[in-house]
């Protein structure tokens, strides 16, 4: 029995180890944001678009085994991230009915005061799951029912979104528990990603897309109440084909795809004019690797994108405008480290990268290891702001191999700056790329964090002085790999706006 476990992990190891053949590009990217968007919400850091995700959680405050999550924000914070990520069970904070917070506070309460306070003290943003009522949470609390056995839908629906309501006033920028630590509407909750994964994941609302709608609107007009700037985050999807129909029947408002109990209210409700952001999952290696095909992040993107514009004009009642924000709010290469750290660390830029350049405005960092950190940190330290990020091929001169090619420019005018992501195509070899840049001088840096300055050639182009238009070109050798090429970055900025590591 031991050997044939030890096959069966051997196997699926060999399996996950498998990675995409292709990264191919979004045809329609989406436009990319402004920075003031997100900051014009008024909290510190609020813009950035790298998500922490890192470790596991108890549902109210802590990780999975009760201790404290300070360890796995110490990480996210020497990242150079600005967001962490807490879920919050229903179960695990009302276990034996509605509390009364003005009464007392309960043991579970505290614990998740206690994790937004040290959140706080490291200027982490938090996108707070919740309410979180399937997936690991296991169901509603028993005194709240079930529509249907073994399913997430509550029979007190409002219950469960008068709970809602709670958390967005305790945990808002101005809300209770910031009133109490005098922090006033400087810091606080205001991103609520609904529930987990609802179209499969364990305890689930799959056969209930109407249900999950009817909960995201009562618990989005609870949190809106409350906090009126708050955002609403959701479905929280995976990113399984099979998701897609369910995604629609939570859109199609007049089919009542929901519970026998939903049915009987007679009532339409649709997620489309709820969510203020969309959110989603993928693990670009798990995912290929199950589903025998590519499911890279621009192609889950795609899909998700088009199911929800497709709806966005269909129903009378439930019409909405564009959706603009897309994030990913979970998701690595895989989950059991089947690439080596060396490739993980490499596939972390390259995502980043083909994400921004598709449209995505926030990308998760999920429980990344020691190696994966210092490319995470490399890259936020030269990217704070990655927008815009497009794809630059037709841009540089492969003179051997094959590679890919991004540029990302810090402003609108040639002096303020460029930054260049390159690598090799996998399975091609090592390739060498002729990229044009601006100064005599440019910052390569690696996906191990170090920094190197180096001279480009001047080239000068044009047959008088007065119209002479110095054009510096740089030649880089792109180190290839079978499955997952080292990225660089080269940073052709002022002196004094590079910002390259520590």
């Amino acid at each position: 029995m031991l050997l044939l476990c030890a096959l069966l992990l051997v196997l699926l190891f060999l399996f996950l180890n498998r990675v995409p053949k292709t990264y191919p590009l979004t045809a329609n990217p989406m436009e990319q944001p402004s920075r003031t968007q997100s900051a014009a919400l008024g909290l510190d850091g609020f813009e950035s678009p790298y998500l922490g995700h890192t470790g596991s959680w108890d549902g109210k405050g802590g990780n999975m085994w009760g201790g404290s999550k300070a360890p796995e924000m110490d990480k996210e914070v020497s990242m150079g991230l600005r967001w962490t990520f807490m879920a919050v069970n229903w179960r695990a904070m009302e276990p034996d009915g509605p509390v009364r917070l003005d009464r007392e506070v309960p043991a579970a309460w505290k614990a998740l005061d206690a994790f937004v306070m040290a959140a706080h003290e490291r200027r982490l943003n938090v996108l707070m799951q919740a309410p979180v009522v399937g997936g690991n949470s296991g169901g509603p609390p028993p005194w709240a029912g079930q529509r249907e056995k073994g399913k997430s839908a509550p029979l007190k629906m409002e219950a469960l979104a008068e709970f809602a309501g709670k958390l967005a006033e305790r945990y808002r920028p101005g809300g209770t528990l910031a009133q109490r630590e005098g922090w006033g509407t400087h810091y606080g909750v205001r991103a609520w990603e609904l529930d987990n994964e609802p179209e499969m994941y364990r305890t689930h609302w799959k056969e209930q897309a109407a249900d999950y709608a009817e909960f995201a609107t009562l618990a989005a007009t609870r949190i809106k109440a409350a906090d009126p700037e708050a955002r609403i985050v959701g479905p929280a999807l995976a990113s399984g084909k099979q998701g897609l129909q369910w995604l629609e029947a939570a859109l199609d408002a007049p089919t009542q795809a929901g519970s026998q109990a939903f049915r009987a209210q007679a009532k339409n409700y649709s997620i489309g004019p709820v969510l203020d952001v969309v959110s989603f999952h993928n693990y670009e290696g798990l995912d290929s690797a199950f589903t025998g095909e590519p499911r890279t992040i621009a192609q889950v993107f795609q899909d998700v994108r088009g199911i929800f514009e497709k709806w966005e004009q269909k129903v009378p009642g439930f019409t909405y405008s564009t959706k603009q924000d897309y994030w990913h709010t979970e998701g690595n290469f895989d989950f059991i480290g089947a690439l080596s750290a060396e490739r993980r660390a490499s596939w972390r830029m390259q995502f980043f990268t083909r994400a921004f350049a598709a449209g995505m405005r926030k990308v998760c960092v999920m429980d990344a290891s020691e190696r994966e950190r210092i490319a995470v940190r490399a890259y936020i330290s030269a990217l704070p702001w990655p927008f815009p990020m497009r794809p630059a091929e037709s841009e540089v001169k492969v003179l051997r191999g094959s590679a890919t090619a991004f540029r990302h420019q810090d402003g609108v005018t040639r002096e303020a700056g460029q930054v260049w992501v390159l690598w090799a195509v996998a399975g091609t070899g090592n390739a060498q790329v002729e990229i044009p840049v601006i100064r005599k001088g440019v910052t390569v840096i690696q996906v191990d964090g170090t920094a190197t300055e180096l001279l480009t050639v001047i080239q000068v182009d044009g047959t008088t002085k007065e119209q002479d238009t110095p054009t510096n070109h740089l030649t880089i050798e792109q180190k290839g790999d079978s499955k997952m090429a080292p990225p660089i970055l080269i940073l052709d900025r002022p002196q004094a706006m590079l910002n390259a590591p520590d």
